[in-house]
């Protein structure tokens, strides 16, 4: 039975070369574009999920409560996983993470370079599972001067020879000797680091590490076998008031490591946003392949009535029968997967360089595998379901004359499915033009400063100790307009607390203020208009220690009219308030404006550097010998603040382009199945073709005809598109401070467009039927 269900299958694809070849290639790019998505889909679901303790390992939240909110941070002080290990006993290991990393100057086997560099605790390498191809997990870093270093560094700087023993050269101050080669790290892992120190030598410089109200690195701990989660979380409940200030607002608890990459610390939805995103536009497009094989398959039902019918007439049961046509369905799908895998092959390349992903065929995986063959039997069934059962349900005695009954119940469904099939491609099309349009404004909106022609160092070695030096001599030449040190670039500001207090109320100290710490030249490299008052006095910025200079949001908390000459409370000291600047964003156009103050200071990160317009390589060959001089032996390394700013939505850049690939891929198969539709209707309407053009219809009556008949369900299918897209892009839109207004044009313009594809596609086939000689299609059966 088999072989002949198969001989029998053989038989209809070949008999229908083009529809078999409409139906296969549609199924195969649906397919491809699933198996893409569901690839990045696990990918993504399997992030830190390899350790072998992964159920034991959790990452430590420290909670902090600002006006009235309570937020959860990453970042602990440095003793707590110390002390949590001596007070909590199923708190087995511990460790701090410098996640963040150091970008060092490294000297290795007579190279110099700037590595980023990890720190961790002694127990990191024995909580979570990265393997180490030479050293022992829990003897590497047992001298805090040693180092471990991943496979690609060893081969970078060692070639064959063995690592191990090796002294690296960091800062041109410290040495440190090679304890460990790491075998290099999955992609599906929140840890990124290729250089990773003991968090001992850290602490070496780190002087606010045993301070309480410092957090700046993050921690995990792990938990003994039988220890349960939320039991330790609730004992972490009461740390801070037991063990470090009785009247202590803050808490702690514990989040595992295995959920960091889809949730936020505080339980929210992050990447898992993304995936379901990509999980419904895989079904999207999956769905739309489907119903195109849906549609040709009823469309092309009466092709094979009086198969049914003899075959009713010497026995088969309807069961069996629709095994056969399911057979044949299955059948169509596994050779469309064959097709499917060859395009992966091809784009996934594209796709990893898109994403910045490794994904990667495996056939000997089994969750591979799987994918393949739930894809094969979804798409086999589903799309064959409904053509099996609507064929076999032909009366025996009606098809063996020629009559079958439920033609306009199937053609009734096909306009269903071809609406559906629009639907969902006018859907995408908006949705992308949508995010595409935020994006831009995102990237190109003003956030409040001048970012342009604004170069910037890293600070290292001495530039910090010479930076009136450096500033001075910037200035000598004619294309450096003014330069300013920071601790910020003020388009990703980092710094944030509480502990400001005015007008002698106390519950002001709960507001989280930013923090910018800064030199008196700020506001002439980024141009940010004063509202009222002046900046830090640049004669006499001494003078200026115990002021502070504050934004336009924090100046209306504080006082409604003016506040300069105000004085406010910062840690203990009072601050008179001397300027207020107009508001700038500082955290990205995704995020309001909040309150924000300048403090005088001498410590800084950066170095931003105004230069003029057209003399780039001048400047920067300028800012590159000035550098040099004051800091010898370290490389100087410049980067543009429009650059980095723009970087910040790189992922928003990758959403989009995965978005526009799938969209223009469901429009062709969207289009496959308009195409094979019409020639299906021309074919079955030859013979009325033939009537109509012998009683005068001209050709431009018949295209218009047929198009007439396809262009009532693209409207249709925008009528119902518009308002789903507009309710879920509004919603998109609204989780942004900042946004466009919801482009209308964008609906009218998709509108269009899906209506000329649409024409085109079936307007080669009306045009074709239009044409043929009249009496060729009177004679058509």
């Amino acid at each position: 039975m088999f072989l002949f269900n198969l001989k029998i299958a053989y038989q209809n694809l070949i008999r229908n070369k083009g529809y078999s070849f409409i139906n296969i290639f549609g199924l195969a790019i649906g397919m491809a574009c699933t198996i893409l998505l569901l690839l990045w889909v696990n990918h993504e679901m399997s992030f830190d999920k390899f350790h072998k303790k992964d159920k034991q390992l959790f990452q430590i939240v420290n909670w902090q409560t600002y006006s009235g909110q309570e937020y959860g941070w990453g970042s602990i002080p440095g003793k707590l996983v110390d002390a949590l290990k001596e007070e909590i006993p199923e708190i087995v290991r511990g460790t701090n993470y410098n996640g963040w990393g150091d970008n060092s100057l490294v000297f290795i086997n007579g190279i110099k370079n700037y590595e980023k560099v990890m720190h961790a605790d002694a127990d990191f390498f024995q909580m979570f599972s990265f393997p180490l191809l030479k050293g022992s997990p829990d003897k590497v870093f047992e001298d805090p001067f040693s180092l471990v270093i991943s496979e690609k560094m060893a081969k970078k700087y060692f070639g064959d020879k063995d690592p191990i023993g090796q002294v690296v050269q960091f800062d041109t101050k410290y040495d440190l000797t090679i304890t460990g080669v790491l075998k290099n790290l999955p992609s599906n892992s929140n840890f990124k680091f290729d250089f990773i120190a003991p968090f001992k030598f850290k602490k070496k410089e780190w002087k606010y590490w045993e301070n309480w109200g410092s957090h700046t690195y993050s921690g995990f701990v792990e938990l003994d076998a039988n220890a349960n989660p939320d039991t330790v979380s609730e004992k972490l409940r009461t740390f801070y008031v037991d063990n470090v200030d009785p009247e202590s607002t803050e808490r702690i608890s514990l989040f595992p490591v295995s959920k960091t990459h889809l949730y936020s610390l505080e339980g929210k939805e992050t990447n898992l946003k993304n995936i379901r995103i990509f999980l419904i536009i895989a079904l999207f497009i999956l769905l739309i392949a489907c119903f195109n094989f849906m549609n040709l398959s009823t469309a092309r039902a009466s092709k094979r009535a009086k198969e049914i019918g003899l075959k009713k007439a010497i026995g088969s049961s309807k069961p069996q029968l629709i095994w056969q046509f399911l057979f044949e369905s299955v059948l169509v799908s596994f050779i469309a997967i064959n097709f499917a895998i060859i395009l992966v092959r091809l784009f996934i390349p594209e796709f990893n360089s898109i994403l910045g992903q490794r994904l990667q065929l495996n056939y000997t995986d089994w969750k591979f595998l799987s994918i393949m063959l739930s894809v094969v039997l979804f798409t086999g069934l589903f799309a064959g379901a409904y053509p099996a059962f609507y064929i076999t349900s032909y009366k025996t005695i009606e098809v063996l004359k020629g009559v079958t009954s439920s033609g306009k119940k199937a053609t009734a469904f096909r306009k269903v499915l071809v609406v559906l099939q629009f639907t969902l491609t006018v859907f995408l099309l908006i949705c992308t033009l949508t995010i595409t349009l935020q994006t831009k404004y995102l990237k190109t909106a003003s956030t409040g400063i001048d970012k342009s022609n604004v170069a910037f160092v890293v600070l290292n070695g001495n530039m910090n100790e010479n930076r009136e030096s450096i500033k001075e001599e910037l200035s000598k030449d004619p294309s450096i307009l003014c330069s300013t040190f920071g601790s910020d670039l003020p388009t990703s500001l980092g710094s944030n607390g509480g502990g400001y207090e005015w007008n002698n109320d106390e519950t002001t100290k709960d507001v989280l203020v930013h923090m910018y710490y800064s030199d008196p030249d700020f506001i002439d490299v980024y141009k940010t208009p004063l509202v009222e008052g002046r900046f830090f006095n640049k004669d006499h910025f001494e003078a200026d220690s115990l002021t502070l200079v504050i934004n336009e949001t924090f100046a209306k908390m504080i006082n409604q009219n003016s506040v300069i000459d105000n004085t406010i409370v910062h840690w203990g000291s009072n601050k008179r308030i001397i300027g207020v600047v107009k508001d700038f964003n500082f955290r990205g156009l995704q995020q309001k404006i909040g309150p924000m103050a300048f403090i005088p200071s001498y410590h800084y990160n950066f170095l931003a550097v105004k230069i003029e317009t057209n003399s780039n390589s001048r400047s920067l060959a300028h800012i590159e010998k000035v550098c040099q001089k004051y800091n010898p032996g370290f490389p100087t390394i410049i980067n543009f603040l429009e650059d980095n700013y723009t970087s910040q939505y790189k992922e928003e850049d990758s959403t989009i382009a995965i978005l526009k690939y799938f969209t223009i891929l469901t429009i062709l198969i969207s289009c496959l199945g308009l195409f094979g539709l019409a020639s299906f209707m021309a074919e079955e309407k030859t013979k009325e073709i033939g009537v109509r053009k012998v009683l005068g219809a001209t050709v431009y009556n018949l295209v218009a005809l047929f198009s007439k008949e396809f262009t009532k369900w693209v409207i249709l299918a925008n009528i119902i598109a518009w308002p789903i897209a507009w309710y879920i892009m509004d919603y998109y839109l609204s989780k942004y401070a900042f946004h466009i207004d919801m482009p209308w044009w964008v609906f009218l313009s998709v509108a269009m467009l899906v209506f000329a594809i649409s024409i085109i596609t079936v307007a080669y086939q009306s045009w074709k039927s239009a044409t043929q000689n009249p009496i060729k299609s009177l004679k058509y059966e």
